[in-house]
């Protein structure tokens, strides 16, 4: 429940917002055999994509599902999927990890490509898991790009949501994209735009030759700036002018005033690639809660508290809001820590030492 969220202290040594996230890029945690069964969706535009079923042995019919949505570059096997797919299986929840257009076992079965607000893709995915288990509550899970997506979803959802979706977690989600690449392209934030753009490029090459009919504009040499990328590339793929339009039709910040499920969206105050100034000046509707640490960084959340089980905090927190659901007391109730409208209205300094804490408590 978030009002037992703990604060977060992180691992020593990894204080800051990049130890943070490159510390959770090489320490990466415990991984299970793979064990999922794999499902194919089919897509309105009639692409495809994969996802992979986990289900516990304790599970019957109508019990929980999670439906768990990678970031940028990642796919099922990442180690924050698998490991938060991990934590929720032991705790009886059947998880479902999606591998987003061009990713994972999506990889050559996709014919087009990740977009950063297909909201559509992800909604496809939701119908399907329901026509699996038509009485079973869904959860959604989504980390960093797969975050905005649902967030995106939810928002144009509004108040006539999927009924069986009642609860989401989007773990640093880039929710302003324009912003977001402005902030990549700064000095110290270059090593992770140098990392997405170099393995898209690798991605993209592999798939030019060995999917049939790749939706693909021939671009070539693929650019070294990621703006670059998305405005010569993914942009014209998916219809758009350039990458400002697309950045602006895919950011979910002008949809979260409209969101009607339990929301957490949990994000670091120096997260290097999500800037928090996003969520101090983005209306929020009441159904949404903000949780962001002084510290954590992007995805990151390495904690040297010894209340869990193991120090990846981000996993835990996951788990105990999906797992608390269930209770029968609201868990965005009046006794929340901070109401997301804190976050709220046009920007002051003042607001910049209001974000939401694991405790509670303004800082």
């Amino acid at each position: 429940m978030l009002t037992e969220f703990p604060p977060f202290q992180p691992k020593r040594f990894l204080r800051s917002g990049h130890a943070q996230t490159l510390g959770a890029f090489f320490l990466r945690g415990r991984r299970s055999p793979y064990q999922a069964t794999k499902h194919v969706v089919q897509l309105d535009d009639g692409d495809r994509l994969v996802i992979h079923d986990d289900q516990p042995d304790s599970w019957i019919t109508g019990d929980r599902i999670a439906i768990l949505l990678h970031g940028l570059c990642g796919c099922h096997s990442a180690p924050y999927v698998v490991r938060c797919a991990d934590k929720l299986q032991r705790q009886g929840i059947r998880t479902i990890r999606v591998d987003m257009r061009g990713f994972g076992d999506s990889t050559y079965l996709s014919r087009s490509h990740l977009h950063g607000g297909c909201w559509f893709d992800a909604s496809a995915v939701v119908d399907y898991v329901h026509q699996m288990s038509p009485l079973s509550k869904l959860s959604l899970v989504g980390f960093s790009i797969g975050g905005n997506i649902i967030l995106k979803m939810l928002g144009l959802w509004g108040e006539d949501h999927h009924p069986n979706v009642d609860s989401a977690v989007a773990v640093c989600p880039p929710i302003d994209l324009v912003h977001c690449a402005w902030n990549i392209r700064q000095l110290g934030n270059r090593i992770y735009e140098n990392y997405f753009v170099k393995k898209m490029s690798k991605q993209l090459m592999m798939r030019r030759r060995k999917v049939a009919d790749l939706v693909d504009n021939g671009v070539n040499p693929l650019p070294s700036r990621l703006i670059h990328f998305d405005d010569q590339f993914t942009a014209p793929c998916w219809g758009y002018r350039g990458a400002m339009d697309y950045y602006e039709d895919a950011s979910s910040t002008t949809h979260l005033g409209n969101v009607a499920v339990r929301t957490i969206i949990l994000t670091a105050q120096d997260d290097p690639v999500v800037p928090i100034k996003m969520f101090e000046s983005t209306p929020l509707s009441s159904a949404i809660d903000v949780v962001a640490p002084r510290h954590g960084g992007h995805l990151g959340f390495l904690s040297r508290a010894h209340n869990d089980p193991d120090r990846h905090w981000m996993d835990w927190r996951i788990c105990q809001w999906i797992t608390g659901i269930e209770s029968k007391s609201d868990p965005i109730g009046d006794n929340r820590p901070m109401s997301s409208s804190s976050l709220r209205g046009p920007h002051h300094s003042s607001h910049r030492d209001r974000v939401v804490t694991p405790n509670g408590r303004p800082r």
